[in-house]
């Protein structure tokens, strides 16, 4: 049973569901996560980060862990703009200089199971939040679905990582104060056995479109092509067929994806809007998507949900404890924490 009182409800079970679980877990006598997914469901999304993000990682004590889920490091890219090709390294700063790339169904599970490593860390899943209980203008607790069941849970903080598409933020009055259209659509499929480096990867720019080659596993590669809108308007072709199109065409990926084979169907989305809601208010905190979505032009949302759960969690560290805390001020924070994000994913969508 889940009914009564719960320091910390998390909506969300998925990065910054998992990370902030895992953050607040020493805070609290019980975390409890509720996801609307089923443990099995394939995610055709990917997580890629670079120096920036492994700093962040290590912030939240979750580095060791994202290591573990066996994605190679690389180390530079090769560049292919227009009919010009560069090779790139990586400047080496510091033991954090490399970029990573984990698929998303390795990744989320590997971050949930470790917050419920904690002990304290309770995940229903299926579960749905029906509605939430507001008393003198702050929000006390939810109304979950699980197994065909609502049940009343208290709590003293909601936290929604429901998700750039998230009713709850609506439930509880965050609504979007910066909202930016986007023009591009993102698709990406999962390939094995490509000969190509494990130590870099592959970054192709041509006219309104980014194809990116990137090795995320054993013997496994991403391939991931953005797409102008425009360019989808002007030829009329579905976008998965573009796709297929310009990975055959391309002069480095067409060879390798003939050897290799591809393991997974071609997903994507597209139009998605860049979006900034308030990170906190009475009784709720956002964090990850359900706040603060950027286009995935850019790769910079993993890195925005690790700080957003890492400024939830310093908050309350500062205060020892969940109940009490005051988490005004947030939002201001996390926008100048990410501002350069922002600002460069904001110019890459309106190119």
């Amino acid at each position: 049973m889940i009914t009564g009182h719960w320091e910390v409800v998390v909506v969300g079970g998925r990065i910054a569901g998992a990370c902030t679980a895992w953050a607040l877990a020493p805070y609290a006598e019980r975390v409890l996560v509720l996801d609307a997914s089923r443990p099995t469901a394939f995610w055709p999304q990917q997580s890629t980060w670079d120096r920036s993000g492994n700093l962040a990682w290590a912030e939240l004590g979750l580095l060791d862990t994202v290591l573990a889920c066996g994605a190679p490091r690389t180390y530079g890219d090769t560049q292919r703009i227009g009919e010009d090709v560069v090779e790139r390294v990586y400047p080496r700063e510091d033991a954090y200089s490399y970029r990573m790339s984990v698929p998303r169904e390795v990744l989320d599970p590997a971050l949930l199971a470790a917050a419920c490593g904690r002990g304290n860390v309770t995940v229903r899943r299926p579960a749905r939040v029906r509605d939430r209980t507001v008393d003198a203008g702050r929000v006390r607790g939810v109304t979950v679905r699980h197994g065909s069941v609502d049940s009343e849970v208290t709590c003293d903080l909601l936290v929604l990582a429901d998700g750039r598409l998230s009713r709850n933020a609506e439930r509880v009055g965050a609504t979007a104060y910066r909202v930016v259209e986007s023009p591009w659509f993102a698709l990406l499929a999962y390939y094995e056995n490509l000969p190509l480096p494990t130590d870099r990867s592959y970054f192709s720019l041509q006219d309104r479109s980014v194809l990116i080659s990137t090795p995320c596993g054993d013997k496994q590669w991403c391939v991931a092509l953005d797409l102008h809108q425009s360019l989808i308007d002007e030829t009329g072709r579905h976008p998965a067929r573009s796709f297929e199109r310009m990975v055959r065409d391309d002069p480095l990926l067409g060879p390798a994806v003939a050897v290799g084979r591809r393991t997974t169907s071609i997903g994507g989305a597209g139009r998605m809007r860049m979006l900034r809601r308030p990170m906190s208010g009475p009784g709720w905190c956002l964090v990850g998507d359900a706040g603060y979505h950027l286009d995935p032009v850019t790769a910079q949302g993993t890195r925005a949900a690790v700080v957003t759960a890492r400024l939830l969690r310093d908050r309350i560290a500062g205060a020892g404890r969940v109940a009490g805390a005051d988490l005004t001020g947030l939002t201001d924070e996390r926008d100048a924490a990410l501002d350069d994000d922002w600002a460069y994913t904001e110019q890459i969508v309106r190119a």
